[in-house]
């Protein structure tokens, strides 16, 4: 096989951006500096005549107990960048005319609903689930089995739950809903999710490196998970990292999470929202308005931070000033991945990586090359040295809490404002209380650094729908639901 079949017929080029072994480098230089313990990074910008060419290197290894070293072709799980794939198999059908994003999701999987939110339920759109609008829990991953009817299931599941949001937002993450988009696809399709992902996708685009069932992705390569083996409360850089438990999520979690791929397959099915929907074997998998439409804002995150403009459709819209951008990003069992396209320079940077430090780790490698290329720097926060004003952080103190997570802000400390987390799940046994100082940042909105991370996270106080505060951080809004302001025990 050659390595044009193999990667969908993007050529290869040896100075894509930056010179090949200067890529490899900068890769090996990140490994090692954030302790991931392997990795693929990934490129796509066009030659000297206009034509779309891809370099891509690996480093590490796959797996730290076994030693087996990343290839070119090693799958990765690409996580939440699943969720793209989702939408794309979604728009499809609306190319065809089967389906309105306009279309209220309970007319088409009458089973349908969410507790106690008879306007969620009844109105609740196909666009709400795309743009995270919907008010669907959106971080509840049962394990409802192998079976084919799985990710049906996941919808009566999900439908447990009361509504995070009204209807209409503030936006929040929701995993949730772009299962319940999967369905939709599973039941217009006649087929599963994965098996309409392969059909629709996978082979039209000619992508030989791209699977979802474990049956499938150990017939290659593939990179397990890794997580950290220190407490999250201690500041060590980088923290040493143990094989995860869990190699993937649920089989129902398919539809928003569980892609595994290679980066140049990944790069190959990026690159045709560059080609007005035509992937690199010439094959057209979307319209051009279909793919318009998922790149263009439908909702603003304007008033949660600074580092997001907003969200298109299934795409997010990462801020870097004055340049054009979308991408999305990846965590799952102990792995990482991130994916952002400039589509006014033709360019697409991507990583894949296999702990937990890899988000942040991608997001250096893909702010460096693009900086050196002149696209320069995305707009990030800027962390004030003054303390939060007293009145501030009265008004935002309370309890926020929602399914398993809870934090408290407390007015006091070192920056005038503290907030006090209750263990991460996603930490598994490293999860433990952290406290932290809350700070102002220059944009007016605020930062936490958790001693587990090397940068800052965004965090913003909403006044929400109906009196209701929000704390939004991670695109997930949380509300309040106490203003006690007491000091929980050990902190």
């Amino acid at each position: 096989m050659t390595m044009v079949e193999e990667q969908g017929h993007l050529e290869r080029g040896d100075d894509v951006l930056v010179g090949h072994d200067e890529l490899g480098n900068r890769l090996s230089s990140a490994i090692d500096g954030y302790g991931v313990p392997g990795a693929q990074l990934g490129v796509v910008a066009p030659d000297s005549a206009g034509r779309l060419r891809y370099d891509e290197v690996c480093a590490g290894v796959t797996n730290m107990s076994i030693g087996y070293p990343v290839r070119d072709d090693t799958l990765f799980q690409i996580g939440s960048i699943s969720k793209i794939w989702t939408t794309v198999l979604a728009m499809q059908l609306v190319d065809e005319g089967r389906l309105s994003l306009d279309a209220k999701v309970h007319d088409l999987l009458p089973e349908f609903s969410i507790r106690d939110s008879p306007e969620n339920t009844a109105g609740c759109t196909v666009r709400q689930l795309m743009n995270h609008t919907s008010g669907i829990e959106g971080d509840a991953f049962p394990d409802l089995g192998r079976g084919d009817d799985c990710v049906e299931r996941y919808v009566r599941y999900i439908g447990g739950f009361p509504a995070r949001t009204p209807l209409g937002g503030p936006l929040s993450y929701s995993n949730g809903a772009f299962v319940v988009l999967g369905r939709i696809v599973e039941r217009l399709r006649g087929m599963t999710w994965d098996q309409a992902l392969q059909e629709r996708i996978v082979r039209p685009a000619g992508l030989r490196r791209t699977w979802t069932l474990p049956e499938d992705v150990i017939r290659f390569s593939s990179a397990l998970g890794h997580v950290r083996a220190i407490p999250a409360d201690r500041p060590v850089f980088p923290a040493p990292v143990k094989p995860s438990p869990v190699w993937q999520l649920p089989r129902c979690s398919g539809p928003c999470g569980s892609v595994s791929a290679s980066v140049g397959d990944l790069l190959a099915f990026a690159s045709l929202f560059l080609a007005g929907g035509v992937a690199p074997n010439g094959v057209r998998l979307l319209s051009e308005e279909a793919c318009r439409a998922m790149t263009t804002e439908t909702v603003s995150l304007r008033d949660q931070g600074v580092e997001n403009v907003g969200w298109g459709l299934g795409w997010q819209l990462p801020n870097w000033g004055d340049e054009p951008a979308y991408g999305h990003g990846g965590a799952t069992e102990g792995q990482r991945a991130k994916i952002v396209v400039f589509p006014s320079r033709r360019v697409i940077m991507a990583v894949l990586a296999n702990s937990q430090a890899g988000s942040e780790m991608a997001a250096d490698l893909v702010s460096s090359l693009a900086k050196d290329v002149g696209i320069g720097a995305p707009v990030g926060l800027h962390v004030s040295d003054e303390p939060v004003d007293t009145e501030e952080a009265r008004r935002v103190a309370g309890t926020y809490s929602r399914f398993e997570t809870e934090f408290r802000m407390i007015p006091g400390g070192k920056s005038g404002l503290t907030g006090v987390f209750e263990p991460d799940p996603d930490d598994g046994d490293a999860g433990v209380r952290v406290t932290v100082p809350v700070r102002p940042t220059r944009e007016g909105f605020f930062a936490v650094r958790f001693p587990r991370d090397r940068e800052a996270t965004e965090l913003a106080f909403i006044d929400g729908p109906l009196g209701v505060m929000y704390a939004a951080m991670g695109h997930r809004v949380t509300p309040r639901v106490s203003v006690d302001t007491r000091i929980p025990n050990a902190v």
